[in-house]
């Protein structure tokens, strides 16, 4: 099985990072947490495998900070729950289900346990990431009709960062409106939009719309609202540095693959906006408002790739976000901007797995399962090379990886829930935040 990066290399990559600044340390200024929804560890490899031809080569798998998360629900959890004093076997049985995920652990039991385990949903498993409680599937922020504070509510209580929400999906769908809303029920869409711009009010929202009438909603709510389709006409976003920005993502879909002569290839719709673009002109609108921030940024296309067990749409998926945060990454080392690994915290999770991806092949650079069809729309459930075992999501550890300021909070928690286990629970890295942004 796939070997998992030891402490040595998590030195040379910290070396790596740190060394592109060496000022001292200031407090940290700027974080970014990137969400690939529904990103399974299977998903990572499969789309490594495709770009480098082999695993552990996308962008954050050179990040200091390497660990594996629990996703569990209370949905998941078996017996009581408390807070404070819970079995985390009973989310995740650790001796059934292994200490790492697919494919760096494989074993006939394991498979079992996720056969039969009941999965969190995004909703709980993003409120648990933003709040640092667990949740029954299908609530956002609300336990028993009570609101619960979320990272984003916290930031605005203690003053000092601008927020955004850019997702490649409905700003109110369930991942993003973990940050910044509460809800009993995900599906309630109209209230957690109207919560959002209202209310919460981040500084920056990035993300679809299907309601017309919130376009004028959120004008009236102090919002500029621009099309994604805009930019890149003149004065699109001049004398907006003292307001807050919605722009409405009207033009993202993930690209085609290619792989000619085993080249991975990727090919865009004409005019489309890519992940990375998103993520650059979010940097840098906030960066003209002269103040700290903080960017929850989701790839949401993974999860429905997996879902629909389509392995092309997921690798091109995987790949935008590696592109995205690939580009932040160079954005950081090139001196071009406030942004240094002395002041900004980057964090790459996954709020759970989705599909039960497994491999009956490895498959090089470039390499697609061979009775895939390339070109339009390709479902591919079981061939000689992959297989899905299930539509829905499973119970399986998910990856967490952390660069910059900060980032060693996690070795606070890693080994905690699990002795001496390179595993934390997905409320640690709330942990994490409040603990971060609390240093001002």
């Amino acid at each position: 099985m796939i070997k998992f990066i030891n402490k040595t290399v998590f030195v040379i990559s910290a070396l790596i990072f740190l060394c592109a600044v060496c000022t001292e340390a200031s407090g940290v200024k700027y974080i970014f947490v990137f969400i690939g929804d529904g990103m399974s560890a299977a998903s990572e490899s499969a789309a490594s495998r495709f770009l480098y031809g082999q695993d552990n080569k996308l962008v954050w798998h050179s990040f200091p900070v390497r660990t594996f998360v629990t996703t569990w629900s209370l949905s998941s959890y078996k017996g009581e729950y408390k807070k404070d004093n819970f079995d985390a076997d009973k989310g995740y049985d650790i001796s059934a289900a292994g200490d790492k995920p697919y494919p760096y652990l494989f074993s006939p039991q394991a498979e079992k346990y996720f056969e039969k385990s009941e999965a969190t949903d995004s909703a709980a498993a993003g409120s648990a990431i933003s709040t640092g409680q667990k949740f029954f599937n299908g609530s956002v922020c609300l336990n028993n009709n009570n609101p619960v504070k979320n990272i984003i509510d916290i930031i605005k209580e203690n003053g000092g960062f601008n927020t955004a929400l850019v997702t490649t999906t409905l700003f109110y769908h369930a991942t993003p409106a973990s940050f910044s809303s509460h809800n009993k029920s995900r599906d309630n869409y109209r209230q957690i939009a109207e919560e959002i711009l209202s209310k919460t009010k981040p500084e920056l929202i990035f993300g679809s719309n299907d309601f017309f009438y919130l376009r004028e909603f959120s004008q009236d709510n102090g919002y500029y609202l621009a099309d994604s389709s805009d930019i890149g006409k003149p004065r699109v976003f001049d004398d907006t540095a003292d307001k807050k920005i919605f722009i409405n993502l009207n033009n993202y879909s993930v690209p085609a693959v290619r792989n000619e002569w085993n080249e991975p290839d990727f090919i865009y719709e004409e005019n489309n906006i890519k992940f990375k673009d998103m993520i650059l002109l979010s940097a840098g609108l906030l960066l003209d408002k002269k103040k700290k921030f903080f960017i929850m940024a989701e790839q949401s296309q993974i999860d429905s790739a997996n879902h629909e067990n389509n392995y092309v749409k997921m690798l091109a998926s995987v790949f935008e976000l590696n592109e995205g945060v690939k580009a932040l990454v160079t954005l950081i080392n090139s001196g071009k901007t406030d942004m240094n690994w002395n002041n900004t915290l980057v964090i790459v999770t996954a709020d759970h797995a989705t599909g039960f991806l497994r491999f009956d092949k490895i498959l090089g650079r470039g390499q697609l399962p061979k009775k895939n069809i390339i070109l339009g729309k390709n479902i591919l459930k079981r061939n000689e090379s992959i297989s899905y075992k299930t539509t829905k999501h499973t119970n399986e550890l998910v990856g967490c990886y952390a660069a910059g300021a900060d980032s060693e909070l996690f070795y606070k928690y890693i080994g905690k829930l699990y002795k001496n286990k390179n595993i934390i629970n997905n409320t640690d890295i709330f942990n994490v935040l409040r603990e971060t942004v609390s240093n001002k």
